[in-house]
């Protein structure tokens, strides 16, 4: 628990120097992060409760999403303190456990069949009050008319400081449109979402609460049998610079480096399943602790390890070999992801080394939109090494930053819906303002419902 509560603050003091970062704060994410597993839990499958004390562990751990083809649903991250700490010599695992029961019981009293993104908003702005949030209907106008995805579902799409997922839910419901225009599957939303509309954001609990709201907005598709699929949105500081060179990048932390070879920062199928393997090879050398020294069942397991990543992987999302070189890479990673977990800090550092690589990711696709909250620090950053040179954007930042970069972009005015607050877009043209004009907007309306009470008015 000790790890994960200080990489906690760690990323909370990334965010703000004026977050609060004491222990009760990180018991009361704790409490929504887990909230947002059993909300999902009852959406994925609400004709069955959960009926024994195995199912309920893995939904805490995120192996029942998993074990339905969910990759990246927050598997071994911050908030997965609470039952895997074998050590405690309190008796705590029953108390414990009767906590996350009652949470469960109490999520089966309703019915999230049809729960529509943002349903646990809500409770994260109460417990982590920041700036103003943007309304659903103004995410969606941005990605709808402004950046046009409800036109061609082939867009791809960055959020890189998503928080809470408006944004890529919104993104995700103009995909959704645009197919059903074109006669296409609906199924194809599935197959194409992850691949075209990613985000990360460095706040923990608006991590967890964006993967909710992503796999919310795939709807009843992701109820019934469907492909396996990665939810791509991480925890990770787009500001962040990473070091590359030779063809191997790698990722500096509070506890070290961690080099990863070129083909795993190219494909993000690669970071989830050909690392996720690893946690079969940390369990082993502890096991063998009990009749081997650390070194010897590290270096065993290693070797064995060594052995998947250079051997073809046919029937999987990554069938390619590494070549020993690149696998020689990897096994450093490996090693250290291995003595961290032998030391007591289990999965933690899996889960961050395979969600901080993501901005290097996100460099190597390249995306033909860009949206979102962001900073002027934060969007230059980004513009240089995430998007493509056709490339889209609309932003929201602050009065101030969108009027210095006016004079080359188009803008729009936001104050009467989000105070202080301006749309920049990287086209020019003549500037707006956006009023309501009638009643105050419902904030989790549609645009195509809000669309009749908003106007644009021309600004000199």
């Amino acid at each position: 628990m000790a790890a994960r509560f200080r990489e906690w603050q760690r990323f909370r003091t990334l965010i703000s120097d004026d977050l609060a970062v004491d222990e009760s704060c990180f018991i009361n994410q704790t409490y929504l992060a887990l909230l947002a597993r059993f909300t999902a839990r009852r959406f994925l499958n609400p004709r069955r409760p959960i009926f024994n004390t195995e199912e309920l562990l893995e939904v805490v751990n995120i192996d029942y999403f998993t074990r339905r083809g969910i990759s990246n649903f927050g598997e071994g991250d911050i908030f997965s303190w609470f039952l895997i700490e074998p050590r405690w010599e309190l008796n705590l695992g029953g108390l414990a456990l009767e906590t996350v029961q009652g949470l469960s019981d109490a999520v089966e009293q309703h019915d999230f069949s049809d729960a529509s993104p943002g349903v646990l908003d809500p409770i994260f702005h109460q417990l982590a009050p920041a700036h103003h949030p943007v309304p659903r209907w103004l995410a969606g106008y941005i990605v709808e008319d402004e950046l046009g995805l409800a036109g061609d579902s082939g867009r791809s799409l960055l959020d890189s400081a998503c928080g809470i997922g408006t944004f890529l839910s919104a993104a995700i419901g103009a995909m959704s449109q645009a197919i059903a225009k074109s006669g296409g599957d609906p199924i194809d939303v599935v197959f194409e979402a992850p691949d075209r509309i990613r985000g990360m954001d460095s706040d923990p609990l608006s991590v967890a609460l964006a993967r909710l709201n992503y796999l919310l907005a795939l709807g009843a598709l992701v109820q019934e049998e469907h492909p396996p699929f990665l939810i791509p949105v991480y925890l990770a500081d787009a500001s962040v610079v990473r070091s590359k060179q030779n063809s191997v990048a790698t990722l500096a932390t509070s506890t070290g480096g961690f080099p990863l070879p070129e083909p795993v920062i190219e494909n993000p199928l690669m970071l989830d399943w050909v690392l996720g393997r690893l946690t079969n090879y940390m369990d082993g050398a502890q096991l063998r602790l009990h009749v081997q020294a650390e070194e010897l069942a590290t270096q065993e397991v290693l070797n064995a390890y060594y052995n998947y990543l250079t051997a073809p992987k046919p029937r999987t999302p990554v069938p390619e070999a590494l070549t020993p070189e690149q696998a020689d890479t990897l096994l450093e990673t490996a090693r250290s992801l291995i003595q961290l977990h032998i030391q007591g800090e289990g999965t933690l550092w899996l889960h961050l080394v395979q969600n901080m690589a993501a901005p290097l990711i996100f460099g190597q696709r390249g995306f033909d939109t860009l949206t979102g909250r962001l900073s002027a620090t934060s969007h230059d950053a980004i513009l240089d090494s995430c998007l493509t040179q056709d490339s889209r954007v609309a932003l929201i930042m602050s009065l101030a930053e969108a009027e210095d970069r006016s004079g080359s972009h188009r803008m729009i005015s936001l104050e009467e819906v989000l105070p202080n607050s301006a749309l920049l877009m990287s086209e020019t043209g003549d500037h707006a303002r956006l009023e309501l004009a009638g009643e105050p907007m419902a904030f989790d309306a549609s645009w195509e419902e809000a669309k009749a009470g908003v106007r644009f008015v021309p600004e000199p």
